[in-house]
């Protein structure tokens, strides 16, 4: 009975207390626990305000709005009669990220990365974000390789809700790969497929490459690698079936296992050409641009490689956005699959405006006159490439690049823009330098290649050595007319002592002036021609051979003599070679003729041809293939200047021998020993392969090579026996004070009387 009527007085109060509140509203909303934000952000964001009816409110709703807000960790709603009270905890401010023990990411990386995420300094810090960083952050040690990571972080309390957040990686040691495992190859030997992989086993070269380090990257591009293979081979279905990569229990190896379904072999079919091809283009030059034939081995390559020919043709003929769609028919039955190229040609483009942006020094017409793609003209893939290849040629420039943009709301348009990097053309050069034929050679030089941004050439250059002391002068215009007339103007000074040279003994002194022209034939074709006025001086010693003594007595009655003489020359080149530091294809063809004034001093004239190409063998190895054949001699009464003599031997033609010193071998009888003067006719030839120094990365200026030379001078005919051989190493450094090369050659037919310098150098640049 008491319990039913305790029961009656608590209902009886809640429907009182409901009777009393219902109607009544809020007089007062209070926030509690603001620290950093304003008041305002609270109040725009719950569902209600003063003088709203209590019984309205939902707190569950007024709390779900406050924390979508994301400024907030904790928020608490309660009534004290009729006033609200709100009492909410701020999220902190990220004030300061950072990393220790990282070594494989840099933290400016990692700070970008954690930005992507709302992890940055400045932000408000949600720790929730922290774990899922963290997970990110050690997935990213594990796709390369570091199965042994870990990696923790600590919030570090501040000042007005600031933290600092600390991030701590161990990275622990290298997982390296074990084993690399390749099934299902039933057509070729599994080397040949782990030889096109990035990834490697461990071996002995692993600690320069790092190759054996897992990367989940490296394992993609390496899986398109293979399919490639196959597919350059023929098999059209080939599939990667599975790649599994397991870890051992110490997490210190990795091992690979790929398994694959060759598929069966396919060959070409019928290949034929369809779509839209424009009139002013023959069918024939677009068929001579498919490297795939009927009945061939399918290989996927030769298509691509196809398909873009075609375009790069229809570029040139003004269809720049041309599309050619390799269509494949497959018949599984017979393994045959027949191609159509189909071609949509598009709009006709042309060339709106070119724009050219960088020139700082350069003045425009130094650029304009480089490019062969013209403004109000149809556009060319082939003269916008020859114009970038001139403009690099140039060397006024580190870097050039053609970008083609659309011209808005005209598709058949776009603009050239020829944007530029220029490079310090001006070269002051002061230093010193050793040369195994030289001694010690002093070095001054001053030139500047694109001289106030006109495009002229102006040199001044002194060198110093044991033998030769050269001083110079010389000025190029490349541009002298429009039409690419140059007009070149040179001046020197000549000192000559071969006191320690074994090619005859004699002094000379020899200045001149001279002029040319240079005329241009075609793109990569020139001729030039000029004169050159020169006086020599020449002294003999006791020891001079005979016929040096016999010269000068021809000339001048004496053991001195001085000659005065006025050469005209010619001089044809057709030089593709496209970097004149280091090339890498290209050929230069140069043939060359002087003749001396008749009536002077000096009656004669020379003839020399010139050949030499490269061959890239691979992206940073090339073969070159060079030949040089001249010819001289006397027209006049006087006798042929020894001194004008072709001289073969040395670190500049056949090395393994002293300077100038293959030839005819005379014994002089004042010294007792023979010496060589070189000749009026002279062969020399070379096979040289350059490519990169081993473990070196960055070798832009270091170059190795190993060759074969040949050669020789001939007194009055050609004679197989007087022809040395020689074979070795070489290398070159280009430094800031000019070339440095090296080589150790081995003679191949040394004979009686030769004399032989197997290692060979010269340090500083000649002028």
């Amino acid at each position: 009975m008491k319990i039913f009527y305790l029961l009656l007085v608590f209902i009886f109060n809640i429907f009182f207390a409901s009777l009393v509140s219902a109607g009544e509203k809020i007089s007062d909303i209070k926030i509690e626990g603001l620290q950093r934000l304003d008041a305002g952000l609270v109040f725009n964001n719950i569902p209600f305000e003063i003088n709203d009816e209590i019984e309205s409110i939902d707190f569950s709703k007024t709390i779900n709005l406050l924390y979508k807000t994301g400024y907030f960790k904790n928020i608490i709603i309660e009534q004290e009669g009729s006033v609200i009270l709100i009492s909410v905890r701020e999220k902190p401010i990220l004030f300061e990220l950072n990393f220790f023990g990282t070594e494989t990411f840099q933290p400016d990386a990692l700070k970008s990365a954690l930005n992507s995420m709302n992890i940055a300094s400045g932000l408000v810090l949600d720790e929730s974000e922290l774990l899922v960083a963290q997970k990110e952050i050690t997935s990213q040690y594990l796709a390369n390789g570091k199965y042994r990571a870990s990696v923790n972080y600590e919030v570090i309390p501040l000042s007005n809700n600031r933290v600092n957040v600390n991030f701590y990686i161990d990275e622990g040691g290298i997982s390296r790969i074990k084993e690399i495992n390749i099934l299902g190859n039933f057509n070729f030997k599994p080397q040949e497929l782990l030889d096109t992989l990035n990834l490697k086993t461990t071996n002995y070269l692993s600690w320069w490459n790092k190759d054996d380090r897992y990367s989940r990257q490296t394992l993609g591009g390496d899986l398109e690698a293979i399919k490639s293979f196959y597919m350059d081979k023929g098999f059209l279905d080939f599939k990667i079936v599975s790649s599994i990569v397991s870890i051992s229990k110490n997490k210190k190896d990795v091992f690979i296992n790929i398994t694959l379904d060759e598929g069966k072999k396919y060959t070409f079919g019928k290949i034929t050409v369809s779509g839209d091809i424009p009139d002013l283009i023959d069918q024939a030059e677009i068929k001579k641009n498919i490297l795939i034939k009927n009945g061939e081995v399918f290989n996927r390559n030769l298509v691509n490689i196809s398909s873009n020919l075609i375009n790069d043709t229809l570029g040139n003929y003004g269809y720049a956005f041309a599309n050619v769609n390799a269509i494949p028919s497959v018949d599984k039955t017979n393994l045959v699959v027949d191609f159509n190229f189909n071609i949509d040609q598009g709009k006709k483009i042309y060339v709106r405006r070119i724009n050219i942006i960088g020139n700082d020094s350069s003045k425009d017409e130094v650029i304009r006159r480089q490019l062969r793609q013209y403004e109000s003209s149809w556009f060319s893939n082939e003269k916008i490439k020859l114009s970038k290849t001139r403009l690099e040629r140039t060397q006024f420039f580190e870097s050039v690049t053609m970008e083609t943009p659309i011209v808005p709301g005209t598709p058949d348009q776009v603009d050239l823009n020829v944007l530029l990097k220029e490079t310090n053309t001006g070269k002051f050069n002061i230093g010193a330098g050793v040369s195994s034929s030289e001694g010690i050679v002093g070095t001054l030089g001053l030139s500047q290649a694109n001289f106030l941004g006109t495009g002229n050439r102006v040199s001044t250059s002194v060198s110093l050595g044991g033998i030769n002391k050269v001083y110079s002068l010389s000025f190029l215009d490349p541009y002298w007319t429009d039409d690419g007339l140059s007009r070149g103007i040179s001046a020197y000074y000549h000192d000559i002592d071969t006191a320690d040279l074994k090619t005859g003994d004699y002094k000379e002194k020899n200045y001149g002036a001279g002029l040319n022209f240079g005329i241009p034939l075609a793109e990569f074709e020139k001729f030039v021609v000029g004169s050159t006025f020169e006086h020599v001086e020449l002294t003999l010693q006791s020891t001079s051979p005979p016929e040096y003594v016999s010269f000068c007595n021809s000339v001048a009655s004496s053991n001195s003599c001085d000659t005065n003489n006025l050469v005209f020359f010619a001089n044809w080149t057709h030089n593709t070679i496209n970097n004149p530091f280091f090339p890498s294809e290209g050929h230069n063809l140069d043939l060359a003729f002087d003749i001396s004034t008749p009536g002077l001093d000096l009656e004669y004239f020379k003839i020399m041809a010139k050949v030499e190409k490269f061959f890239p063998i691979s992206d940073s190895v090339t073969t070159r293939i060079a030949a040089s054949i001249g010819y001289a001699d006397e027209y006049g009464d006087n006798p042929y200047p020894f001194f004008k003599n072709f001289k073969v031997g040395g670190k500049s033609s056949v090395r393994g021998f002293q300077e100038g010193s293959i030839g005819k071998k005379v014994l002089n009888p004042t010294t007792g020993s023979f010496t060589t003067s070189g000749g009026k006719q002279m062969v020399y030839f070379n096979a040289e392969t350059y490519f990169p120094i081993p473990f070196v990365k960055k070798s832009d200026s270091y170059r190795l090579s190993a060759f074969v030379d040949g050669g020789a001078a001939f007194d009055n005919s050609y004679d197989q026996d007087a022809i040395r051989y020689s074979a070795g190493l070489g290398a070159l450094w280009i430094s800031p004070f000019g070339p440095l090369n090296v080589s150790i050659a081995m003679p191949l037919n040394e004979k009686d009387n030769d004399q032989t310098e197997k290692f060979q150098f010269g340090m500083g640049k000649s002028f």
